[in-house]
């Protein structure tokens, strides 16, 4: 244990410390926000959290369409699911990720925080890596929203041993996944969004770069701030502020690195345009911690000011 946590704090060192070369910043396309008056209840679950990093999930419950989990965490299964692994790549799947494995069950932490699993309407992963999608195989059959380039790789995943998507995951994904059409036009920088539920409560845009199908998830909370769950795009939020390049321990799960450097520079630009924007990197616990205050206790679902 002490190894593992010696090696968990040295990798902090390597995600939070910034790495040259610096990023350029990037002009931004025109703007398109749309308004809404939804209110949404969004609270954090957290999986697992050890030394300032975390595996956490965002459950939104809109008071109209029903409650989706943004995030799952890792598998309760995580460690006869990386059997299929050998190596470097086993090593670093057991020491890093691994170090973030569930003390419970997805289902029943949900259930401890006084949501019913069952009656989630859909999982929105930001990208298929094993400690965003692993909590989804502890849950009750629930619809998988991707993007089609993350669907392409989680089926990849089903007949190829690949680094990004686990087999076991891949294969008990089979017929949850429904497709993320981007029909949207503009969104802050970005080309094209995803309106989940037709009001601008919950926004979801494509930022490929980690994997082929990222994507990043805006969310406006009942007190008017908004929140942009960037998944991994960003390691921490000082990787902005200093505008950095991706870090060694990130690149190497990136599979287009210059597209993710470049994402780096995109998000400056973004939290440049808009300040009071509450960007949250998946790991990052402190963000976590700003955005929400404490894990959940208790996220029920039901209208947003209950």
């Amino acid at each position: 244990m002490r190894t593992n946590l010696a090696v968990l704090g040295a990798l902090g060192v390597l995600l939070i410390a910034g790495c040259r070369p610096r990023v350029a910043t990037v002009e931004t396309p025109p703007r398109a926000v749309h308004a809404t008056d939804a209110s949404v209840r969004a609270c954090w679950v957290e999986s697992r959290g050890k030394l300032g990093f975390t595996a956490s999930a965002i459950l939104v419950h809109h008071p109209e369409q029903g409650s989706v989990l943004i995030d799952a965490g890792n598998s309760s299964n995580f460690d006869a699911e990386v059997q299929a692994y050998q190596g470097k790549t086993k090593r670093w799947f057991k020491t890093f990720p691994g170090a973030l494995k569930p003390k419970l069950p997805l289902d029943t932490l949900l259930l401890r925080v006084g949501f019913d699993p069952g009656g989630l309407r859909a999982v929105l992963p930001t990208h298929a890596h094993l400690d965003h999608i692993g909590g989804i195989l502890d849950l009750p059959p629930t619809p998988v929203w991707v993007s089609e380039a993350e669907a392409e790789l989680i089926e990849r995943g089903r007949d190829t041993v690949t680094e990004e998507v686990i087999p076991a995951h891949a294969e008990a994904l089979t017929g949850q996944l429904e497709p993320l059409e981007f029909s949207g036009g503009p969104y802050e920088i970005f080309e094209q969004h995803a309106d989940l539920f037709g009001d601008g409560s919950v926004v979801v845009v494509p930022i490929p770069g980690h994997t082929p199908g990222s994507v990043g998830v805006f969310v406006r909370l009942p007190d008017g701030r908004r929140v942009f769950h960037v998944g991994d795009a960003i390691n921490s939020r000082d990787q902005l502020q200093r505008l950095r390049g991706r870090t060694p321990a990130m690149r190497r799960t990136d599979v287009d690195q210059a597209a993710a450097h470049r994402n780096v520079g995109r998000l400056r630009a973004l939290s440049d345009q808009d300040p009071s924007l509450l960007i949250l990197p998946a790991h990052e616990r402190a963000a976590w911690k700003d955005v929400f205050g404490t894990p959940a206790t208790s996220c029920p679902s039901g209208p947003a000011d209950s």
